[in-house]
């Protein structure tokens, strides 16, 4: 429920905040439920899309590198590897 609720807020800070209290935000959430970033990444290029200026979508790539590292991170977390 709480993950939830978490995942509602940084979706729609997206839309109220600047973006790097979102990105932020994002960055924070990930080490628990890892697709945030990911998910975030394409509302905000969904959201904020014109054509003709760019062609990549930075912040859906931004969101797939910070996935893949808190996808890495909790697997070495898990298996103990990174403990003290």
């Amino acid at each position: 429920m709480m993950r939830g609720i978490l995942t509602f807020f940084t979706l729609t800070s997206v839309i109220f905040f600047p973006w790097p209290f979102a990105a932020t935000f994002a960055v924070v959430l990930a080490f628990t439920e890892p697709l945030i970033p990911l998910a975030v990444g394409i509302f905000a290029d969904t959201l904020y899309y014109t054509p003709h200026t760019n062609t990549l979508p930075l912040f859906t790539l931004y969101g797939a590198a910070m996935t893949g590292i808190a996808f890495i991170v909790r697997s070495r977390l898990r298996a103990s590897i990174m403990r003290g």
